[in-house]
């Protein structure tokens, strides 16, 4: 996780960098053309089928955490490298693959903002399949998640422009602070420090929780163990001993980068008791050590028959688009 870290800051310094220069220059870069979370690779087809070749396949492949059908992390698009201009260029997501003697050693590069913005082309050099294979192998988790920060930023930039003004109302109102979700989420139901905001619109139902804790120190487990407790008084079901759980055998934890600081995330499934209801959720925890308070914000996900990636990874945009600052 360390390393997967030092891989994103080290891209947020080189987007920062690229900027500076394209400013400098004059140069002139328009906007990505792919959809959120599609990644092109540029590789032979064909060496695509080798055992070196599928370990790339796999790892573009993986599936994401913490929702209940397997989808993977990307859609990808394979090509030919002769066919790597055009529209392709315009990709948000890019690997380009190189695998020859005239390489000396297995290396991997990044590149931002070079055929549009925002945008990140890998490129993965090796002398020979084994090599490259042990490339994908060591980097595959800090590659899934840079490429992973870029679509964030891509998602954020969009709810910047166009979000719920009445969630971004209510949220400041009732906790001081601003956060950007949805614009189609805008039915709001308030408690005692708590504010549940859905798109009941919608034939899937998008939703955004804001609450507060008692400063302390969290682990996943005590995070769970309020969770519970607040969904049981603010989230009832239809019928009387029905309310919102968690599936505590699926819930994940590990932390999260937002804007140079590292926040507790924990995702699994919920459930309604006693009801067939449920859906994927994920939940970041904000220490707000100036109201002496834990902030946590927390996304989930009703949508029966229905992709889950999109909707998820939109409202975990949401949570990182929290600020603090009153």
């Amino acid at each position: 996780m360390k390393h997967a870290l030092y891989i994103i800051m080290c891209m947020c310094l080189m987007l920062l960098a690229s900027c500076t220069q394209e400013k400098k220059k004059g140069k002139v870069i328009g906007k990505v053309q792919s959809a959120p979370y599609e990644l092109l690779v540029v590789a032979d087809k064909e060496w695509l089928k080798t055992d070196a070749g599928q370990s790339l396949v796999n790892m573009t492949e993986t599936p994401i955490e913490g929702i209940p059908q397997p989808e993977p992390n990307f859609r990808a698009t394979y090509i030919y490298p002769h066919a790597f201009s055009g529209t392709f260029r315009g990709y948000a997501n890019i690997i380009v693959v190189n695998v020859g003697k005239k390489y000396k050693e297995a290396r991997l590069g990044w590149a931002s903002n070079v055929y549009a913005q925002p945008q990140v082309v890998l490129s993965l050099e090796a002398p020979d399949d084994k090599s490259f294979a042990e490339l994908v192998m060591a980097h595959r988790e800090s590659i899934l998640e840079a490429f992973n920060a870029n679509e964030f930023k891509r998602e954020r930039a969009f709810l910047k422009k166009k979000h719920s003004g009445v969630v971004s109302r209510q949220v400041q109102k009732q906790f001081g602070v601003d956060i950007q979700a949805p614009v189609d989420v805008d039915d709001i139901k308030k408690g005692k420090d708590f504010m549940w905001a859905s798109a009941s619109e919608q034939e899937f139902r998008l939703n955004v929780c804001v609450y507060t804790l008692p400063l302390r120190e969290m682990t996943a487990e005590k995070l769970v163990e309020a969770r519970d407790s607040v969904m049981k008084i603010n989230i009832p079901g239809g019928r009387e001993g029905q309310w919102m759980e968690t599936d505590r055998r699926s819930v994940l934890s590990g932390s999260v980068t937002v804007d140079g600081k590292d926040l507790m995330a924990v995702r699994g499934f919920w459930d309604m008791k006693d009801d067939a209801m449920g859906g994927p959720f994920v939940c970041y925890v904000y220490p707000d050590e100036k109201r002496q308070r834990l902030l946590i914000a927390e996304g989930f996900v009703f949508a029966p028959n229905t992709k889950k990636r999109p909707l998820i990874r939109q409202l975990e945009a949401t949570l990182q688009t929290i600020n603090l600052q009153p």
